[in-house]
């Protein structure tokens, strides 16, 4: 197994092109992201944010989006009480997206930047779907990446993170795609970055939601 990824631009660049091929042929759209429908992909947003909905308007937080596409989690997020005054920080691998995004949310408390990894620190972080292409990176590389990309994020976030990933009970597999194992992942969180974890199972089989908590 490999123990570390390879470089960045070998790993990620077919992925950013795919996404960037995307947003040119759909624009603002579910398909973009390579989500199979906007349910779906507003199912996970929802699931991230009870673990923000619920804090007062007069204690404002700080997010990070990491893998944020055209910013369709700040359309679900940017209403809830203590983003009215907070931060969100979008972050993505494509600079087509990032365009996208800025043009799409003009808005102040908003920024997309272009990077791999969170340049930021936050309160919460979330990441949906942005592990699950892994065009044709083996399993193991991307896994490497993952857990580094993971062990970073978390060095930039305070109180939080959520994130989800395909899970290799999904009986519908695609060669392009990553499919992780829940128990190695909670275990790996368990052992290097907290104790607290848990895990939500409003999305299997085909996926799962894992909370990390400090």
């Amino acid at each position: 197994m490999s123990s570390t990824p390879p470089d960045m631009p070998t790993l990620l660049d077919p992925v950013a092109r795919t996404f960037t091929l995307g947003v040119k042929a759909f624009g603002a759209h579910h398909k973009a992201l390579a989500w199979h429908d906007a349910e779906r992909m507003q199912r996970r947003f929802d699931i991230f944010a009870g673990l923000i909905m619920d804090i007062p308007e007069d204690r404002p937080i700080e997010v990070n989006d990491h893998g944020c596409g055209y910013g369709a989690m700040f359309d679900s997020f940017k209403n809830l009480k203590a983003l009215k005054r907070g931060r969100y920080y979008g972050y993505d691998i494509s600079p087509e997206m990032i365009v996208e995004a800025k043009k799409r949310h003009p808005d102040a408390r908003a920024d997309f930047i272009v990077s791999h990894e969170a340049t930021e620190e936050a309160d919460y972080s979330f990441v949906s779907g942005t592990w699950n292409m892994k065009m044709w990176a083996s399993d193991a590389d991307w896994r490497a990446f993952v857990y580094e990309n993971l062990r970073h994020l978390w060095s930039k976030t305070r109180i939080a993170l959520g994130f989800n990933m395909l899970s290799i009970a999904n009986p519908y597999r695609e060669e392009t795609l990553y499919y992780a194992d829940p128990a190695h992942m909670v275990e790996f969180c368990r052992r290097e970055l907290t104790p607290n974890v848990r895990t939500v199972d409003r999305l299997e089989p085909r996926e799962f939601v894992v909370f990390l908590l400090r």
